[in-house]
Protein backbone atom coordinates (compact mmCIF):
# COMPACT_ATOMS: atom_id res chain seq x y z
CA UNK A 1 0.00 0.00 0.00
CA UNK A 2 1.37 3.57 -1.35
CA UNK A 3 1.48 6.13 1.35
CA UNK A 4 0.04 9.15 0.09
CA UNK A 5 1.82 12.23 1.49
CA UNK A 6 -0.43 14.58 3.11
CA UNK A 7 0.30 18.51 2.29
CA UNK A 8 0.14 20.37 5.48
CA UNK A 9 -1.35 23.98 4.83
CA UNK A 10 1.47 26.46 4.29
CA UNK A 11 2.70 28.38 7.38
CA UNK A 12 3.79 32.00 6.96
CA UNK A 13 5.63 32.82 9.86
CA UNK A 14 5.83 36.85 9.13
CA UNK A 15 1.94 37.21 8.56
CA UNK A 16 -0.40 35.17 11.59
CA UNK A 17 -3.43 36.60 10.09
CA UNK A 18 -2.93 34.37 6.32
CA UNK A 19 -2.21 31.98 8.08
CA UNK A 20 -5.99 32.26 9.72
CA UNK A 21 -7.68 33.31 6.75
CA UNK A 22 -5.87 30.11 4.86
CA UNK A 23 -7.33 28.09 7.40
CA UNK A 24 -10.78 29.62 7.20
CA UNK A 25 -13.05 29.06 4.32
CA UNK A 26 -15.14 31.91 5.10
CA UNK A 27 -15.19 35.44 6.62
CA UNK A 28 -18.09 36.80 7.95
CA UNK A 29 -18.01 41.00 8.47
CA UNK A 30 -20.26 42.20 11.32
CA UNK A 31 -21.02 46.11 12.54
CA UNK A 32 -19.67 46.44 15.52
CA UNK A 33 -21.21 49.43 17.81
CA UNK A 34 -18.81 51.04 20.05
CA UNK A 35 -19.06 51.08 23.65
CA UNK A 36 -21.45 53.34 25.23
CA UNK A 37 -19.17 55.06 28.21
CA UNK A 38 -20.83 56.87 31.12
CA UNK A 39 -19.10 60.00 29.85
CA UNK A 40 -21.21 60.23 26.69
CA UNK A 41 -24.27 58.78 28.45
CA UNK A 42 -24.18 62.11 30.72
CA UNK A 43 -23.06 64.43 27.66
CA UNK A 44 -26.27 62.75 25.85
CA UNK A 45 -28.51 63.86 28.68
CA UNK A 46 -27.33 67.63 28.79
CA UNK A 47 -27.75 67.85 25.28
CA UNK A 48 -31.35 66.30 24.88
CA UNK A 49 -32.35 68.67 28.26
CA UNK A 50 -30.70 71.28 26.60
CA UNK A 51 -32.52 70.94 23.10
CA UNK A 52 -35.73 70.67 24.95
CA UNK A 53 -35.53 73.95 26.70
CA UNK A 54 -34.44 75.80 23.50
CA UNK A 55 -37.32 74.00 22.11
CA UNK A 56 -39.68 75.51 24.32
CA UNK A 57 -38.12 79.08 23.92
CA UNK A 58 -37.99 79.24 19.88
CA UNK A 59 -40.45 77.45 18.59
CA UNK A 60 -43.73 79.71 19.79
CA UNK A 61 -41.49 82.84 18.67
CA UNK A 62 -40.89 80.78 15.02
CA UNK A 63 -44.78 79.85 14.72
CA UNK A 64 -46.23 83.18 16.18
CA UNK A 65 -44.23 85.10 14.13
CA UNK A 66 -44.63 88.88 13.61
CA UNK A 67 -42.41 90.89 16.67
CA UNK A 68 -42.05 87.78 18.51
CA UNK A 69 -39.43 86.05 15.57
CA UNK A 70 -38.34 89.51 14.85
CA UNK A 71 -37.40 90.07 18.43
CA UNK A 72 -35.73 86.48 19.12
CA UNK A 73 -33.48 86.68 15.83
CA UNK A 74 -32.11 90.29 17.41
CA UNK A 75 -31.24 88.58 21.03
CA UNK A 76 -29.76 85.26 18.82
CA UNK A 77 -27.50 88.23 16.13
CA UNK A 78 -26.53 89.79 19.47
CA UNK A 79 -25.58 86.69 21.24
CA UNK A 80 -23.50 84.88 18.58
CA UNK A 81 -21.67 88.62 17.80
CA UNK A 82 -20.27 88.80 21.67
CA UNK A 83 -19.05 85.05 21.16
CA UNK A 84 -17.39 85.73 17.58
CA UNK A 85 -15.93 89.15 18.54
CA UNK A 86 -14.31 87.57 22.05
CA UNK A 87 -12.53 85.18 20.24
CA UNK A 88 -10.18 88.29 19.75
CA UNK A 89 -10.37 88.94 23.79
CA UNK A 90 -6.72 88.79 24.44
CA UNK A 91 -6.16 91.35 20.99
CA UNK A 92 -5.13 94.85 23.30
CA UNK A 93 -6.80 97.11 20.61
CA UNK A 94 -9.69 99.39 22.05
CA UNK A 95 -12.83 98.32 22.61
CA UNK A 96 -14.82 100.61 20.15
CA UNK A 97 -13.29 98.41 17.13
CA UNK A 98 -15.84 95.61 18.83
CA UNK A 99 -18.64 98.38 18.96
CA UNK A 100 -18.34 99.73 15.77
CA UNK A 101 -18.41 95.45 14.26
CA UNK A 102 -21.72 95.58 16.42
CA UNK A 103 -23.44 98.89 15.31
CA UNK A 104 -22.40 97.74 11.47
CA UNK A 105 -22.95 94.19 11.65
CA UNK A 106 -27.04 94.76 13.18
CA UNK A 107 -27.46 97.74 11.06
CA UNK A 108 -26.69 96.10 8.13
CA UNK A 109 -28.54 92.62 9.12
CA UNK A 110 -31.93 94.26 9.80
CA UNK A 111 -31.14 96.49 6.85
CA UNK A 112 -34.65 95.88 4.45
CA UNK A 113 -36.89 97.03 7.06
CA UNK A 114 -34.84 100.07 8.34
CA UNK A 115 -34.62 101.09 4.36
CA UNK A 116 -38.65 100.30 4.03
CA UNK A 117 -39.21 102.35 7.52
CA UNK A 118 -36.96 105.24 5.76
CA UNK A 119 -38.64 105.19 2.58
CA UNK A 120 -42.40 105.28 3.98
CA UNK A 121 -41.77 108.28 6.11
CA UNK A 122 -40.07 110.35 3.37
CA UNK A 123 -42.88 109.47 0.78
CA UNK A 124 -45.56 110.02 3.61
CA UNK A 125 -46.57 106.79 3.05
CA UNK A 126 -48.47 104.10 5.30
CA UNK A 127 -45.91 102.42 7.22
CA UNK A 128 -47.83 98.98 8.03
CA UNK A 129 -48.19 98.81 4.45
CA UNK A 130 -45.12 99.30 3.15
CA UNK A 131 -43.03 97.18 6.13
CA UNK A 132 -45.89 94.63 6.81
CA UNK A 133 -48.68 92.46 5.26
CA UNK A 134 -51.37 92.47 7.50
CA UNK A 135 -51.37 91.51 10.65
CA UNK A 136 -48.36 93.08 11.08
CA UNK A 137 -45.90 90.25 9.21
CA UNK A 138 -43.03 91.49 8.11
CA UNK A 139 -42.68 91.95 3.96
CA UNK A 140 -39.64 90.18 2.87
CA UNK A 141 -39.03 89.16 -0.60
CA UNK A 142 -35.11 89.53 -1.39
CA UNK A 143 -32.19 89.31 0.43
CA UNK A 144 -30.76 93.29 0.65
CA UNK A 145 -27.07 93.89 1.38
CA UNK A 146 -26.26 97.85 1.73
CA UNK A 147 -22.62 98.19 -0.62
CA UNK A 148 -22.42 101.09 1.10
CA UNK A 149 -22.70 99.87 4.53
CA UNK A 150 -20.61 97.12 3.39
CA UNK A 151 -17.72 99.48 2.31
CA UNK A 152 -17.54 101.48 5.26
CA UNK A 153 -17.55 97.95 7.42
CA UNK A 154 -14.47 96.81 5.89
CA UNK A 155 -12.34 100.26 5.16
CA UNK A 156 -13.16 101.42 8.82
CA UNK A 157 -11.53 97.98 9.91
CA UNK A 158 -8.66 98.30 7.88
CA UNK A 159 -7.84 101.65 8.87
CA UNK A 160 -8.18 100.29 12.66
CA UNK A 161 -5.52 97.65 11.63
CA UNK A 162 -3.35 100.98 10.85
CA UNK A 163 -3.86 103.11 14.03
CA UNK A 164 -3.83 100.13 15.82
CA UNK A 165 -0.52 97.62 16.44
CA UNK A 166 -2.43 94.74 17.72
CA UNK A 167 -5.39 94.94 15.31
CA UNK A 168 -3.84 93.17 12.21
CA UNK A 169 -4.83 92.81 8.75
CA UNK A 170 -5.93 89.03 10.05
CA UNK A 171 -7.99 90.27 12.46
CA UNK A 172 -10.12 92.63 10.06
CA UNK A 173 -10.55 89.79 7.42
CA UNK A 174 -11.77 87.58 10.44
CA UNK A 175 -14.39 90.14 11.85
CA UNK A 176 -15.86 91.52 8.32
CA UNK A 177 -15.69 87.86 6.83
CA UNK A 178 -17.72 86.36 10.20
CA UNK A 179 -19.95 89.84 10.12
CA UNK A 180 -20.65 89.20 6.52
CA UNK A 181 -22.13 85.57 6.97
CA UNK A 182 -24.15 86.34 10.14
CA UNK A 183 -25.52 89.63 7.62
CA UNK A 184 -26.65 87.40 5.00
CA UNK A 185 -27.61 84.56 7.49
CA UNK A 186 -29.68 86.56 9.20
CA UNK A 187 -31.55 88.18 6.33
CA UNK A 188 -32.01 84.88 5.10
CA UNK A 189 -33.74 83.66 8.36
CA UNK A 190 -36.12 86.68 7.75
CA UNK A 191 -36.74 85.33 4.07
CA UNK A 192 -37.34 81.65 5.05
CA UNK A 193 -40.24 83.07 7.82
CA UNK A 194 -41.86 86.18 6.51
CA UNK A 195 -41.11 85.35 2.48
CA UNK A 196 -44.30 82.85 2.78
CA UNK A 197 -46.61 85.93 3.75
CA UNK A 198 -45.02 88.63 1.20
CA UNK A 199 -45.79 86.25 -1.48
CA UNK A 200 -48.89 88.06 -4.05
CA UNK A 201 -51.78 86.35 -5.99
CA UNK A 202 -53.77 88.05 -7.75
CA UNK A 203 -53.14 91.43 -6.21
CA UNK A 204 -53.76 89.93 -2.97
CA UNK A 205 -51.32 88.42 -0.22
CA UNK A 206 -51.67 84.99 -0.31
CA UNK A 207 -53.10 84.06 3.34
CA UNK A 208 -52.51 80.04 3.56
CA UNK A 209 -56.53 80.09 4.04
CA UNK A 210 -56.46 82.17 7.03
CA UNK A 211 -54.04 80.46 8.99
CA UNK A 212 -51.15 82.68 8.94
CA UNK A 213 -49.35 80.07 11.17
CA UNK A 214 -48.76 77.85 8.60
CA UNK A 215 -46.61 80.22 6.55
CA UNK A 216 -43.72 78.74 9.68
CA UNK A 217 -43.89 75.97 7.85
CA UNK A 218 -40.71 77.23 4.89
CA UNK A 219 -38.58 77.68 7.83
CA UNK A 220 -39.64 74.68 10.17
CA UNK A 221 -38.44 72.94 7.16
CA UNK A 222 -35.12 74.12 6.75
CA UNK A 223 -34.34 73.85 10.06
CA UNK A 224 -35.16 69.91 10.71
CA UNK A 225 -32.98 69.81 7.63
CA UNK A 226 -30.40 71.30 9.00
CA UNK A 227 -30.95 69.73 12.43
CA UNK A 228 -31.96 66.51 11.24
CA UNK A 229 -27.92 66.46 10.16
CA UNK A 230 -26.48 67.05 13.65
CA UNK A 231 -28.94 64.49 15.42
CA UNK A 232 -28.50 61.89 12.93
CA UNK A 233 -24.28 62.75 12.40
CA UNK A 234 -23.97 62.47 16.51
CA UNK A 235 -25.64 59.29 17.19
CA UNK A 236 -24.14 57.46 14.35
CA UNK A 237 -20.99 58.58 15.02
CA UNK A 238 -21.44 57.53 19.13
CA UNK A 239 -22.64 54.00 17.75
CA UNK A 240 -20.54 53.28 14.93
CA UNK A 241 -18.14 56.42 13.76
CA UNK A 242 -14.13 54.94 13.56
CA UNK A 243 -12.60 56.21 10.68
CA UNK A 244 -12.35 60.70 10.80
CA UNK A 245 -13.25 62.72 8.04
CA UNK A 246 -10.91 65.38 9.11
CA UNK A 247 -8.98 65.38 12.58
CA UNK A 248 -6.84 68.08 11.99
CA UNK A 249 -10.40 70.78 11.34
CA UNK A 250 -12.99 68.46 13.63
CA UNK A 251 -11.90 65.61 15.60
CA UNK A 252 -14.43 64.30 16.85
CA UNK A 253 -16.46 63.68 13.23
CA UNK A 254 -16.39 60.02 11.32
CA UNK A 255 -17.58 59.16 7.90
CA UNK A 256 -20.60 57.02 9.75
CA UNK A 257 -21.55 60.25 11.87
CA UNK A 258 -21.62 61.94 8.34
CA UNK A 259 -23.65 59.51 6.57
CA UNK A 260 -25.83 58.95 9.15
CA UNK A 261 -26.52 62.85 9.19
CA UNK A 262 -27.03 62.63 5.40
CA UNK A 263 -29.42 59.85 5.66
CA UNK A 264 -31.54 61.02 8.59
CA UNK A 265 -31.86 64.78 7.22
CA UNK A 266 -32.93 64.22 3.86
CA UNK A 267 -35.32 61.49 4.84
CA UNK A 268 -36.82 63.54 7.78
CA UNK A 269 -37.32 66.30 5.42
CA UNK A 270 -38.39 65.16 2.88
CA UNK A 271 -41.15 63.51 4.71
CA UNK A 272 -42.24 66.46 5.99
CA UNK A 273 -41.89 68.46 3.29
CA UNK A 274 -44.40 65.91 0.55
CA UNK A 275 -46.67 65.45 3.51
CA UNK A 276 -47.42 68.92 3.92
CA UNK A 277 -47.42 69.87 0.26
CA UNK A 278 -49.57 66.49 -0.74
CA UNK A 279 -52.13 68.03 2.07
CA UNK A 280 -52.46 71.50 -0.15
CA UNK A 281 -50.70 73.51 1.92
CA UNK A 282 -47.92 75.02 0.49
CA UNK A 283 -44.34 76.04 2.17
CA UNK A 284 -44.09 78.68 -0.25
CA UNK A 285 -46.75 79.27 -2.96
CA UNK A 286 -46.10 79.06 -6.61
CA UNK A 287 -42.37 77.78 -5.31
CA UNK A 288 -42.06 74.86 -2.57
CA UNK A 289 -46.38 73.16 -3.47
CA UNK A 290 -47.68 70.05 -4.66
CA UNK A 291 -46.60 71.41 -8.48
CA UNK A 292 -43.13 71.38 -7.56
CA UNK A 293 -42.71 68.20 -5.21
CA UNK A 294 -39.30 67.55 -6.95
CA UNK A 295 -37.75 70.95 -5.67
CA UNK A 296 -38.66 69.20 -2.19
CA UNK A 297 -36.64 66.34 -2.78
CA UNK A 298 -34.25 68.37 -4.26
CA UNK A 299 -33.84 70.76 -1.49
CA UNK A 300 -33.95 67.63 0.75
CA UNK A 301 -31.27 66.16 -0.56
CA UNK A 302 -29.02 69.46 -0.57
CA UNK A 303 -29.79 70.61 2.83
CA UNK A 304 -27.44 67.91 5.22
CA UNK A 305 -24.59 68.49 3.02
CA UNK A 306 -24.40 72.43 3.45
CA UNK A 307 -25.58 71.88 6.83
CA UNK A 308 -21.70 69.74 7.24
CA UNK A 309 -20.23 72.43 4.95
CA UNK A 310 -21.29 75.08 7.73
CA UNK A 311 -20.08 72.75 10.46
CA UNK A 312 -16.81 72.68 8.84
CA UNK A 313 -16.60 76.44 8.11
CA UNK A 314 -16.87 77.18 12.44
CA UNK A 315 -14.79 74.35 13.27
CA UNK A 316 -11.93 75.57 11.01
CA UNK A 317 -12.44 79.14 12.60
CA UNK A 318 -12.41 77.69 16.35
CA UNK A 319 -9.20 75.29 14.88
CA UNK A 320 -7.56 78.26 14.06
CA UNK A 321 -7.82 80.37 17.02
CA UNK A 322 -7.37 77.43 18.90
CA UNK A 323 -10.57 76.93 21.07
CA UNK A 324 -13.06 74.40 21.44
CA UNK A 325 -16.21 76.20 21.61
CA UNK A 326 -17.50 79.45 20.36
CA UNK A 327 -19.23 79.88 24.74
CA UNK A 328 -20.94 77.95 27.19
CA UNK A 329 -23.89 79.44 27.97
CA UNK A 330 -25.60 76.25 26.17
CA UNK A 331 -24.68 73.12 28.11
CA UNK A 332 -23.91 70.30 25.37
CA UNK A 333 -23.85 73.10 22.78
CA UNK A 334 -21.73 75.09 23.28
CA UNK A 335 -22.49 78.41 22.56
CA UNK A 336 -25.04 80.17 20.64
CA UNK A 337 -22.52 80.43 17.22
CA UNK A 338 -21.63 77.04 18.11
CA UNK A 339 -25.70 75.66 17.90
CA UNK A 340 -27.06 78.04 15.22
CA UNK A 341 -24.07 77.85 12.86
CA UNK A 342 -25.06 75.38 10.36
CA UNK A 343 -28.51 77.25 9.95
CA UNK A 344 -26.74 80.00 8.94
CA UNK A 345 -24.92 78.72 6.55
CA UNK A 346 -28.19 76.13 4.99
CA UNK A 347 -30.56 79.36 5.36
CA UNK A 348 -28.69 81.20 3.25
CA UNK A 349 -28.01 78.36 0.04
CA UNK A 350 -31.49 77.40 0.50
CA UNK A 351 -33.04 81.09 0.50
CA UNK A 352 -30.35 81.97 -2.42
CA UNK A 353 -31.36 79.01 -4.45
CA UNK A 354 -35.52 79.85 -3.90
CA UNK A 355 -34.86 83.86 -5.09
CA UNK A 356 -33.10 82.29 -8.19
CA UNK A 357 -35.58 80.36 -8.90
CA UNK A 358 -38.26 82.75 -8.59
CA UNK A 359 -36.24 85.58 -10.43
CA UNK A 360 -35.15 83.40 -13.40
CA UNK A 361 -38.12 81.04 -13.67
CA UNK A 362 -41.50 82.18 -11.75
CA UNK A 363 -41.25 85.90 -11.83
CA UNK A 364 -44.56 86.40 -10.24
CA UNK A 365 -44.48 85.05 -7.11
CA UNK A 366 -42.96 88.21 -5.54
CA UNK A 367 -43.73 91.61 -6.16
CA UNK A 368 -39.70 93.13 -6.01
Amino acid sequence: MNNKEIKSPQVNENNPELNQSNNTKHKFHTIEINKITEKTKKSFRIRTITAIVLLLLCVPCLVLGEFSFFASILVILVAAMYEFVHVLRKKKYPKFVNIFTYLMTISLAFWPYFKSLYLAIYHNANVKTAVFSYGYNFLTTNIEISTIGIAILILVLYLFSILYDDFTVGDVGYLSGTSLLLILGIQSFFFLRYSPMSVQVSGAYFNYGGSIYCSALLFTYVVIGTFGTDIGAYAFGILFGKNKINPRISPNKTWAGFWGGILSSSILSMIFGLVIVFNNIPLLYGVLDSSHWYLIVFFSILMPFVSTLGDFIFSAIKRYYDIKDFGNVLPGHGGVLDRVDSLLVTSIVVALFILTYVLYFNGGVFIF
